[in-house]
């Protein structure tokens, strides 16, 4: 197999492992009611179990980017899978709720092993244009995972019960690894890596800029899930008969955007893409609130949205990537958690303020974000 044809298979098996292992975020929710009656307790502690695995899927992901700086890209990322697929099929054996968090919690944890790894995987091995195109679509595949992680639970819980969910899943992450171990190259460990994993966060927060970017890094996927989350309660009121699904579809039209992700970063840079990406979002988040009312303009707003979005997580990730230099696994490890984390917030807004004020605070943020980057001094 030739070095060309290896790195565009190693892409295309992180793209589809990035979209299995977020899936995992959302599988649980069309299981809740499911669940509920087998075990006979409320829909709200069956739901804790996600909030367990968020909690420890964040814990993985701040974990294994600085391990891989010391055992390799590979390592972490083939027996991560393998760790996955087992860790997977103990959540198929759940009989009770307290083992339900449990085995979530573990899952979650070992889940974590992908993202910060994988992209630190493209800067080591693929070339300019590959790497961004492939970071570019392991993000798609983390927003699209949002519409069909759901659909895939809910179509296989229907056939085989919500254990059968948990078993494909094993199943595939089983397959990851074997792929995984025959397809990517191995990276080579730094060699004063192992101190203490978490030591590389002080070097790197000591930095202006990447503090600055961590910063704006906490509002991209804040403002996804509020948006989404506030835009389904305020259809469910105002427009019961309208499909929020088809709302959301519509929207994640945008992330074809993705595969334009590298000629734009080519021509204009990654700190002006993300400065033009959060001014678009801002403008699109205060025209949605002027008209909220017309369904068929935050449809279309929508796709704007999603595509300055699939725009700007390639963008902030080679940021990220080039200013962490040598602790890069570091780096982007916490971009994951820092991204991660965001979410927790989300609910406080989509579940305190209408839709219509929830649009005005995303806006005003992105206008934030827009003051920051014109703070920060490099460019990669």
């Amino acid at each position: 197999m030739g070095v060309k044809n290896n790195h565009y298979f190693s892409a295309t098996l992180l793209i589809i492992m990035g979209f299995l292992v977020v899936c995992n975020l959302y599988t649980l929710i069309p299981l809740y009611d499911q669940i509920s009656m087998e075990w006979r307790v409320s829909t709200g502690k069956v739901i804790l179990a996600s909030s367990f695995f968020s909690i420890f899927y964040s814990i993985g992901l701040l974990t294994f980017g600085p391990l891989s700086d010391r055992f390799g890209r590979k390592n972490i990322i083939s027996y991560g899978f393998l760790f996955s697929a087992l860790t997977t099929i103990l959540v198929s054996q759940s009989t009770n709720i307290s083992f339900l968090y449990l085995t979530r919690s573990i899952q979650g944890f070992a889940l974590g092993c992908f993202a910060p790894v994988a992209f630190a995987y493209c800067f080591d091995h693929f070339t300019q244009t590959l790497r961004t195109y492939t970071i570019s679509l392991i993000n798609a595949g983390f927003l699209l995972s949002g519409i069909f992680g759901p659909m895939i639970s809910e179509k296989v819980s229907f056939y085989y019960q919500w254990d059968g969910v948990y078993v494909l899943f094993a199943y595939l992450y089983f397959l990851l690894f074997l792929f995984a171990l025959l397809v990517l190259k191995s990276s080579n460990p730094l060699d004063n890596a192992w101190q203490w994993p978490w030591r590389n966060f002080f070097t790197l927060l000591a930095d202006r800029d990447l503090r600055f970017l961590y910063l704006i890094v906490f509002s991209l996927l804040l403002s996804f899930v509020t948006f989404y989350d506030s835009l389904f309660q305020y259809l469910s009121k105002e427009f019961p008969d309208q499909s929020f699904l088809l709302v959301r579809s519509i929207g994640l039209i945008g992330t074809a955007a993705c595969l334009f992700s590298e000629t734009l970063i080519k021509h204009i840079g990654t700190k002006r893409l993300i400065f033009f990406c959060s001014l678009t979002i801002s403008v699109t988040f205060f025209l949605m609130m002027l008209f909220r009312d017309n369904l068929f303009l935050i449809g279309a707003l929508s796709i704007i949205y999603v595509a300055a979005i699939s725009f700007f997580l390639p963008a902030i990730i080679i940021f990220i990537g080039v200013l962490g230099a040598k602790y890069r696994g570091s780096a982007i490890s916490l971009y994951s958690f820092t991204l991660l984390i965001g979410t927790a917030l989300s609910p406080l807004i989509s579940h305190t303020f209408r839709f219509h004020s929830a649009l005005v605070i995303l806006g005003i943020w992105f206008l934030l974000n827009c003051l920051m980057i014109t703070r920060i001094k490099k460019d990669a």
